[in-house]
């Protein structure tokens, strides 16, 4: 059985596969979209803030009926569509459907995994003296991050674990929200 500090140094296989299937994207976003500087400035900042929202509203719609029945996972506590009140008039892209539990959670850790840039982002932007109250939909687990995360890799791990069929899902699914990430948060008009 393994020790936590095992558990600490391998994280579970889904987590490694995830990590690996999305790097590039997952680079070649966080370089494209470019958060701080954009949300650094008040002329770029309530669009960028306009397409967290047609992002995250739509994927909790599609990822829903999937994901609520998932045991210890409470999708609807993460949940971050409350936090634009005016999200009625966001032009909201459909987010792609997933074809199976697996990929949900895939798709899943894409929008898990902001939540721990977005506070990095958040503690960056209050060194530089920006106003980030309109932005708490950065960090919506506030001291609850880490557990929150660690709860999610416990169930992907569970969900998922190292069987090859499910780790292809996830890989599809996390690749999927990433791209579809690119073309709403650095794409057209929104």
């Amino acid at each position: 059985m393994d020790q936590p500090s095992d558990r600490n140094r391998h994280p579970c296989p889904a987590l490694k596969h995830l990590r690996v299937a999305t790097a590039e994207l997952h680079e070649r976003l966080e370089r494209r979209m470019d958060a701080l500087a954009r949300l650094s400035e008040d002329t770029s900042r309530a669009d960028l803030v306009r397409r967290y929202a047609a992002l995250h509203i739509p994927a909790e719609t599609a990822l829903g009926p999937t994901l609520d029945p998932v045991a210890d996972l409470d999708f609807e506590s993460r949940r971050r569509g409350q936090h634009w009140r005016d999200h009625d008039a966001v032009e909201t892209p459909a987010f792609p459907s997933p074809e199976s539990r697996a990929e949900a959670l895939g798709m899943l850790y894409v929008l898990e995994g902001s939540t721990l840039g977005g506070r990095v982002i958040l503690r960056e932007l209050a060194g530089r003296g920006v106003d980030t109250g309109s932005l708490a939909f950065l960090d919506p687990y506030g001291k609850q991050a880490g557990d929150r995360w660690r709860g999610f890799i416990a169930v992907l791990d569970r969900e998922i674990g190292d069987d090859a069929v499910r780790l292809e899902q996830a890989g599809k699914g996390a690749r999927r929200a990433f791209r579809h990430a690119e073309a709403i948060l650095c794409g057209g008009p929104v």
